[in-house]
């Protein structure tokens, strides 16, 4: 059922493409994790389905947010809080937006 939730293939590119742009072998990432080349290159295919601790090691090694490694999306990006801000501005009411907005003021004010 986490499979269904979890997308491993996704995942894989994510780790594929940054590996590439690191200009990282499998076999020297896959040294550096301690792991076979064979089973990164599953994990990287999405034929197989890491573990989060692994998944975290992965991260770590390619410098990546763990978050943004299995969502694609990483909080230290800018358009992420904004995304965030107007979805929650298009779901409120006049009075909400008012005081969203002051409570704003009132923090940026600190």
């Amino acid at each position: 059922m986490l499979n269904t939730i979890i997308d491993y293939p996704l995942i894989g590119q994510r780790i594929k493409k940054r590996r590439n742009e690191r200009k990282l072998t499998q076999e020297q990432l896959a040294n550096a994790l301690n792991i076979s080349v064979y089973y990164l290159s599953k994990i990287e295919n999405g034929k197989a389905s890491a573990t989060l601790e692994m998944l975290a090691l992965i991260a770590h090694q390619l410098e990546l947010e763990l978050a943004y490694l299995i969502t694609g999306v990483s909080t230290l990006e800018k358009h992420y809080y904004t995304d965030k801000l107007q979805d929650i501005c298009e779901k409120a009411t006049s009075k909400q937006l008012d005081m969203i907005i002051r409570l704003s003021k009132v923090i940026l004010d600190d």
